[in-house]
């Protein structure tokens, strides 16, 4: 998928999430611009439970833009590098609803014929990064040589790669294909297992074991042998549970799961825990997290020696939750609570074992394994999504065909019953494809224009040029902190304060643009005192702070 590879080196100070999001909310504008004109058919058929979920998530997030006093634009496109705002979330929902809609066992199966050459690419990749062969300026602050792939970190590429090493050990077993195809298929499994190795992350043999469980255990129950199916499962729940109680230090598995960056996970989770509870109807704003959280986090987080800031929960249900409270959680339970009830609902209806949805749902489960300790990227994130999408697509579309066709497609043509038939485009279909690629335009270019624009004035060293575009539309934080730092470090005080200043009005849960504030010694005493208040608010637990 275009979204997971798109990189953009040489031409933006984030070269890995802000493409990624322009390309996504791009193709969902489009997406939903083929689609539109029968959403009132969507209402009425089998897709209107998806359609109303669809509803209240798009609702909810609307509300926690208004109502959760976090910055307006910040929420839009979300946190530097992150991008995981308004725009991702409204888009990742539209590629929910549209992959619904035209899942089927042919769609499935060119699904995962295209998921298979996305890995490969991946996996090539990851090696020549492996070994410091990338002619692309990607480095990791993890390990040398760590392979992140398109993906700007090694724990993603680790998710990733367990997840294709899934679909295509999954595939492997069908004896429909050739005994070359099969051993090339196993071949890059190993290859994946081996790039998961190469990023030192545990993420991918998390995906991986859970992955390959649920196709287990889905091959015991298609093939009729219940009993042994129930055991795999008692098992399978019972080692989930021990690893997750090794998550949070706790069990058998404690000393071996709970160290070092899963220790600071539990301190991420916990003031993600309590922003929720702080702030359950309208969260803490769409991807705030990074402005709540030093005030959130346990007293003891510096008592244990962590002293890092962090911009997310590292768990995706809690990133949800604290950028938008309760409801949003429950609305994504609830999408969560209907894959499952589709992917139950297939497998009692099956006669025999089904590969390619076998593959999908494994791929599924891998995703939601390692979204539990890791962050909603959105090279990774647009799978999780398209993934549920087909599974509660697949359900639907394949349903007993005497049943009443389930989206009303107006044609004179005999039509498949239960999906959408793509039709030639009509006039009014190519205006709507038009009217789409423009949209999609004007929300997509802007915030790739400013930071490229900005990057470029960075590396010209012209500091007229970077001030200018740091106000550049849509204002961005990180830009506006970038160029007060180097108004700062150029001893332009004046400069770097009235930056500072237009910055806290619009960002005043900021902690960098304050603490910046603080280090400028021209600035007034009252100045300097007030940012100072100001940091005690946002981290009242930091011993440094006087």
């Amino acid at each position: 998928m275009a979204v997971t590879l798109v990189v953009a080196p040489y031409t933006l100070i984030d070269p890995i999430n802000l493409p990624k999001l322009s390309v996504l909310a791009f193709s969902a504008i489009l997406a939903l611009s083929l689609f539109i004109n029968i959403f009132k058919s969507i209402a009425q058929s089998r897709f209107k439970i998806l359609l109303i979920l669809f509803s209240l998530f798009v609702l909810q997030i609307i509300l926690v833009l208004v109502f959760s006093g976090a910055n307006f634009g910040g929420q839009i496109f979300g946190t530097f590098g992150r991008n995981t705002g308004v725009l991702a979330y409204l888009s990742l929902n539209v590629f929910l609803i549209s992959s619904a809609l035209i899942a089927d066992s042919d769609f499935i199966k060119k699904f995962l014929r295209v998921s298979v050459i996305v890995g490969v690419i991946l996996i090539i990749y990851g090696n020549i990064q492996y070994f410091n062969l990338d002619p692309l300026p990607f480095t990791t602050a993890y390990t040398v040589n760590a392979p992140v792939g398109t993906l700007g970190n090694s724990n993603f590429q680790s998710a990733f790669m367990g997840m294709i090493a899934v679909i295509v050990f999954t595939m492997a077993l069908n004896s429909a294909f050739s005994i070359a195809v099969r051993i090339g298929l196993a071949l890059t499994g190993f290859a994946a297992v081996v790039v998961i190795y190469e990023t030192l992350a545990k993420q991918g043999y998390f995906a991986l074991m859970a992955g390959t469980l649920v196709v287990v255990i889905l091959w015991l129950f298609m093939n009729k042998r219940k009993t042994l199916g129930i055991a795999v499962s008692g098992f399978g729940a019972i080692g989930a549970g021990l690893v997750f109680l090794g998550l949070i230090n706790s069990g058998p598995l404690a000393s071996y799961l709970y160290k070092g960056s899963l220790e600071a996970r539990g301190y991420y989770w916990r003031a993600g825990i309590k922003m929720l509870l702080d702030r359950p109807f309208f969260g803490v704003g769409m991807d705030s997290f990074v402005d709540w959280f030093r005030r959130s986090r346990p007293r003891e987080f510096y008592e244990n020696g962590f002293f890092s800031y962090t911009n997310s929960a590292h768990n995706v249900y809690l990133d949800i939750a604290t950028s938008g409270g309760f409801p949003l959680l429950l609305i994504y339970c609830a999408i969560i609570a209907l894959v499952i009830l589709s992917i139950v609902k297939v497998v009692k209806r099956q006669t025999g074992f089904d590969i390619y949805f076998v593959a999908i749902v494994g791929a599924w489960v891998a995703y939601q394994a390692q979204s539990f300790v890791s962050i909603n990227q959105l090279g990774l994130a647009i799978w999780g999504w398209v993934l549920s999408g087909l599974i509660i697509g697949y359900e639907i579309n394949t349903r007993d065909e005497k049943s009443e066709r389930d989206v009303p497609v107006k044609s004179k043509q005999p039509q498949r019953k239960g999906k959408v038939v793509v039709q030639p485009l009509s006039s009014a279909a190519l205006m709507r494809v038009f009217g789409g690629v423009l949209v999609g335009a004007i929300v997509a270019i802007p915030p790739y224009y400013a930071n490229a624009s900005f990057f470029s004035a960075l590396k010209s060293g012209d500091i007229k040029a970077l001030q200018s575009a740091a106000y550049l539309k849509p204002i961005d934080e990180r830009r506006l902190l970038h160029v007060a730092t180097v108004l700062r470090d150029q001893k332009m005080d004046s400069e770097a304060i009235a930056v500072i200043r237009d910055a806290t009005k619009g960002y005043p849960d900021s902690f960098d643009f304050w603490q910046l504030w603080s280090t400028i010694p021209t600035a007034a005493p009252d100045d300097i005192a007030a940012a100072k208040a100001e940091m005690l608010r946002l981290d009242p637990f930091n011993p440094d702070i006087r």
